[in-house]
């Protein structure tokens, strides 16, 4: 006998699975909210053009876009895993070590470029599954887990860099793929970020994956009752975002010529301050690639003003936890207004 899927009536048992039609309430609800995070955004589009020089510069615009790539896509994979009802403290460590292994691979070990950031990318599934495994298999929180990943990875990259930058490929065909100008004023990496959101959108609101992945998050007893295998899906959450960790940390090699072990330190805080500010909510559930897109550009946009300000940099820690604390409670408000 087949194991039982998710049906029309046990769906319905489950209150946040998101493929409930274009009328439903919980549609309505993700729609404002993305709604008001793209004002929020164009408000301050508008403020830091009219008093930040240089923000609407071509340079600075290309300068926040990169910036944008790299943090969105990882952002992608955090939706997932923060809609499955989890968190992952380790990718900013992990997109560190991993451009340092593609960087070793390539300068260390003299595999071809094309071979070492396939590998690369492996690896970081390969990390990814792993925090995820440990944290379903041992029923230890995801908090837990990736704290203990973000040390572990971080010393790690240490480790194999001896603490000094590592020289990239010099390949022009590899930096003109993921860091070149395929177009006008539009770079490569800023293409891959929408493809990965484009198909990210996709399957997170059209596949059966996507739909357990919300059901895992909003209601795990139901989502088991239905038949879903619910460690898997998380584990397979946690697998994309360290996918996604590698071809970030790809296209930063391709751009920089080299890789340093900290280069994601701090990175975990903006990744999870984009996804809570797309309207991704802590507790799982709820929340949107798309969403996550525009709090990726909020982000990007407020740390790079910030600098164009003269501000020092450590306040964009501040800000980074101003933002999360901020989203937090506006999505908890609403959450409340729409439960009465």
């Amino acid at each position: 006998m087949s194991a039982p899927t998710l049906d029309t009536q046990a769906a319905s048992a489950i209150p946040f699975v998101v493929n409930d039609g274009p009328g439903s309430p919980l549609m309505r609800l993700v729609r404002a909210r993305e709604f008001g995070v793209i004002i929020v955004c164009a408000a301050f589009f508008v403020l830091f053009s009219v008093f930040a020089e240089r923000f609407l510069s071509a340079d600075n615009l290309l300068t926040i876009m990169q910036q944008v790539a790299i943090l969105g896509i990882i952002a992608v994979g955090m939706t997932y895993v923060m809609i499955a009802g989890e968190i992952d403290l380790s990718v900013g460590s992990m997109y560190g070590l991993l451009g340092i292994v593609l960087a070793r691979l390539v300068t260390g070990v003299g595999i071809p470029v094309w071979g070492a950031l396939v590998l690369t990318i492996i690896l970081g599934v390969v990390l990814g599954a792993l925090n995820g495994w440990v944290s379903v298999y041992f029923k230890i929180p995801s908090f837990v887990v990736t704290l203990a990943g973000l040390v572990i990875y971080k010393g790690a990259g240490l480790l194999l860099s001896g603490g000094l930058p590592v020289i990239g490929s010099k390949v022009p065909e590899f930096k003109a793929v993921f860091a070149g100008f395929p177009l006008p004023s539009l770079s490569a990496q800023t293409i891959w970020m929408l493809v990965v959101v484009v198909i990210g959108a996709f399957v997170l609101s059209r596949t059966k994956f996507g739909s357990d992945v919300f059901s895992t998050g909003g209601h795990v007893e139901a989502a088991q009752g239905a038949g879903i295998n619910t460690g898997r899906i998380k584990i397979k959450a946690f697998a994309l975002t360290g996918g996604l960790c590698g071809l970030a940390a790809v296209m930063t090699v391709a751009l920089l010529g080299s890789a340093t072990p900290l280069a994601g330190q701090g990175l975990e805080l903006s990744v999870i301050a984009a996804v809570v500010i797309g309207g991704a909510s802590l507790y799982g559930g709820i929340g949107t690639v798309w969403g996550t897109l525009i709090g990726a550009v909020l982000t990007g946009m407020i740390a790079n003003a910030l600098i164009l300000f003269g501000v020092d940099s450590n306040w964009q820690f501040i800000a980074t936890g101003l933002l999360i604390l901020g989203a937090v409670l506006i999505n908890t408000y609403v959450s409340k207004r729409a439960n009465h």
